[in-house]
């Protein structure tokens, strides 16, 4: 930590210097607000979601400006919704996006347009994730999904579909998330919300105050408490819930705004037990080993390792903005550490269990299940990120240029436990490994408009990576090295990228936006180090290089109509060097390789995807009430073009995606107002694995419901997730389910001042 909290502490004090001089002028009697609230309110009243001001170029434009497909999720919404404390509550209602969930936040991971996923292993994502502008993904074990943390207090969520690689860089293959937290303001504000779900006996307590301390300087301070006991999927051994949840967050900022200058520091943590990995083993009768079949009930399973999964963040931020007149610049500067723990009982069976199997005829004999083979995984990740870029315009000139680094290291291991036998006296081994990442970029963007209507733009980023890592295998009985030659890793890649993007947008009217681009991307290679069962059938190969991908879009947007707003786009990518997570044919009915499978990632050869989306949203009155319908659907698909898996639909890609979201508010008396909310989303089609023997992804439809009463400042609401109780598969392997979630009822009620 020490040399990047350095470079951290020494850019802010560079910024307090930069500052002080301006501080000095004389200052209005109020601050004036932030663009950006200024776009919000003024579309909140006119119900036009395309005048937000979003910064998907990394500039402030309006939504309905911007030709690229990008949504807008702003905090008025996500609070008549109930928020959102998770990926997939963020993003349920937005277009070609999916979450894959894996029943822990830890490793679930999310997607955007057909891109592929990195399942239970240590790759990075294909989308792009930041908060605040600062990228924050990567590493081994939770880099592939934000944090409860980031779900705090949120400003606006901005989401990308399609190639970001030109202005975002690595892995933005499918797009990019921004999550921009809510920031200092120069009044006395601030929120606080109590929620409990009966099922589960969730309490969770959240909060923020904002504070003005002088003139253009301010504070604010965020909270967040959860405290769960109980939950859906049981283990008896050990009387615990794999889903329950407890822990707390916390963020401070302080803004100083004078002059030309706006900079805001930023502090934050998380203590966090977090719902972790679970399954349900299904083995039907007649399967090798098990004559009788061993089916575990859908909600309670026998694991002898307690389950556990827990994620520590800590963080530090620094964004200065200036206005230099003729030109803006930001720099953004972020260190973040997040250390993830999980456990994992690698036949999913205790002893008792075992033995009571095996005397009602369900597992053979002589079946090789070992109850008391577990696996426990740690990670720690550094991760440094600097951005700074300027960026200006004049009459028909826009234009922007950037740099960027990036320095993570991860310090990761699994430690796996048996039970010592005469052949093999070993208690087990642990496999401890340190990655090392560099990534260096210049970036920019030129815009000319060739008329009042039509605007020609160019992207361009320059990447240079570098990526290295040790790994070893120790025996946990004598502490030496085992494994062989196969088990010692010391690697290393280096790889440069030129990734671009060319734009040519026409404005049909003020309101509308025609536009057409291409543009291109790569999703960062790396290493295996969780290696296979020597027994394995396709054994864990260590390096897999980068993806590489060009993608072609048009679309449609803007606001033609009064309080509404629409964008529709279809899109079509060339992949090369596709990663794709397929596992090594170890499992627990395979009598060459009785263990858990390992999943790794691999280049499967060269791909493509397509797909058409589009969203609506519409403002409209009821009587003396109001209300707000959003829909939004897309088909996509795609298919391996080359390379042994050549003719195989691309896995974890739904057909369908769709989402209808309404809001209602129905004034009754003064200062009284009835409330309303409903949120229905689904998938359907599509194939789990990239396998010609896949099963297919399960078709769902999930509804959330709420209602309630505003009094002023204060609404209370009761609200039923998964309204109709359905229950469907999120993953299914040869011998194991994993199942969603039941319904979640509860009451919440909220406060702002």
């Amino acid at each position: 930590m020490g040399r990047k909290a350095q470079l951290l502490f020494g850019t802010a004090a560079l910024w307090v210097f930069t500052a002080a001089p301006a501080s000095a002028q004389d200052q209005a009697p109020e601050a004036p607000e932030a663009p950006e609230a200024l776009a919000a309110g003024a579309a909140e009243e006119a119900g036009d979601d395309g005048a937000i001001v979003v910064t998907a170029r990394r500039r402030e434009e309006r939504l309905s400006d911007v030709p690229t497909a990008a949504s807008v999720i702003d905090i008025a919404a996500l609070n008549d919704r109930g928020g959102a404390t998770g990926s997939g509550e963020l993003l349920a209602d937005q277009p070609s996006v999916r979450f894959n969930n894996l029943n822990s936040s830890i490793t679930s991971e999310i997607s955007i347009r057909a891109s592929s996923t990195a399942r239970a292993t240590n790759g990075d994502p294909s989308v792009g994730l930041y908060r605040n502008g600062a990228y924050i993904a990567g590493g081994p074990v939770g880099g592939r999904n934000y944090t409860r943390l980031d779900m705090l207090d949120i400003g606006r969520v901005e989401v990308l579909r399609g190639t970001q690689g030109a202005l975002y860089g690595r892995n933005a293959v499918g797009g990019a998330i921004n999550i921009i937290s809510a920031e200092p303001e120069f009044d006395l504000s601030g929120w606080g919300s109590v929620r409990y779900g009966f099922e589960t006996n969730s309490l969770q307590l959240q909060g923020a105050v904002n504070v003005p301390l002088g003139d253009g300087i301010a504070a604010r301070i965020s909270g967040d408490l959860i405290e769960q006991d109980k939950g859906f999927f049981y283990n008896p051994d050990n009387d615990v819930y794999f889903d329950r949840q407890k822990g707390h967050g916390l963020r401070g900022q302080i803004r100083l705004k004078r002059g030309p200058v706006d900079a805001i520091i930023m502090a934050e943590t998380q203590r966090l037990t977090t719902p972790s990995i679970h399954y349900q083993i299904f083995i039907p009768a007649g399967t090798p080993g098990f004559p009788g079949g061993y089916i575990q009930d859908r909600f309670r399973y026998p694991w002898s390792t307690a389950p556990r999964a827990s994620q520590d963040v800590d963080g530090l931020q620094a964004i200065l903005r200036v206005d230099l007149g003729a030109a803006n610049l930001t720099s953004t500067t972020s260190f973040r550490k997040r250390h993830s723990e999980y456990d994992l009982d690698n036949d999913a069976v205790s002893p008792a269990e075992l033995a009571r199997a095996r005397a009602a005829g369900e597992v053979g004999p002589l079946t090789p299940l070992d109850p008391s083979s577990a696996s426990y995984v740690v990670d720690t990740t550094d991760n440094f990120s600097q951005d700074i870029h300027v960026s200006g315009s004049g009459d028909r000139l826009t234009w922007l240029v950037g740099a960027e680094m990036l320095l993570l290291d991860s310090d990761f291991s699994v430690t796996t436990t048996r039970t010592p036998t005469l052949a093999n006296v070993s208690p087990g081994n642990i496999a401890p490994a340190r990655l090392h990442f560099e990534s260096y970029a210049a970036y920019g963007s030129l815009g000319f408009d060739l008329t009042d209507s039509l605007n020609i733009t160019g992207e361009l980023r320059y990447t240079h990576d570098s990526r290295s890592i040790t790994a070893r295998l120790y025996d946990l009985g004598t502490g030496l090295e085992t494994g062989g030659p196969s088990r010692i890793i010391d690697d290393s890649i280096a790889a440069d990228n030129l990734s671009y993007n060319a734009t040519l947008s026409y404005k049909l009217t003020r309101d509308l936006l025609a536009y057409a681009k291409v543009g291109s991307s790569y999703r960062a290679g790396g290493f295996n180090t969780r290696l296979s069962d020597p027994r394995a059938p396709s054994p864990v190969q260590v390096l897999f290089g980068n993806e590489n991908s060009t993608s072609y879009e048009v679309g449609f947007k803007g606001s033609p109509m009064r309080r509404g707003y629409f964008a529709v786009a279809g899109y079509y990518t060339e992949l090369e060097d596709l990663i794709a997570q397929v596992d090594d044919g170890c499992a627990l009915t395979n009598p060459t390789c009785p263990v858990a499978a390992v999943s790794y990632l691999t280049n499967a050869g060269d791909a493509k995807s397509w797909g058409v989306e589009a969203e609506y949203s519409q403002g409209f009155d009821l009587g003396t009430g109001n209300g707000r319908l959003a829909l939004s659907g897309s088909r996509q698909g795609g298919k391996v073009k080359s390379g042994r898996y050549d003719g195989l639909d691309l896995a974890q890609v739904p057909d369908w995606l769709a989402s209808a979201n309404l809001n209602l508010r129905y004034p009754v008396v003064k200062d009284v107002s009835l409330t309303g909310n409903i949120l229905v989303s689904g998938q359907w089609g599509g194939k789990q694995e990239l396998t010609a023997t896949s099963v297919d992804l399960d078709d769902y439809v999930l509804v959330n419901l709420r209602v309630g009463v505003e009094f002023g400042k204060i609404s209370i609401s009761a609200f039923a997730n998964n309204l109709f109780d359905k229950t469907y598969y999120v993953a299914q392997a040869p011998t194991i389910n994993r199942y969603s979630q039941p319904r979640v009822i509860g009451v919440e009620g909220r406060i702002s001042f």
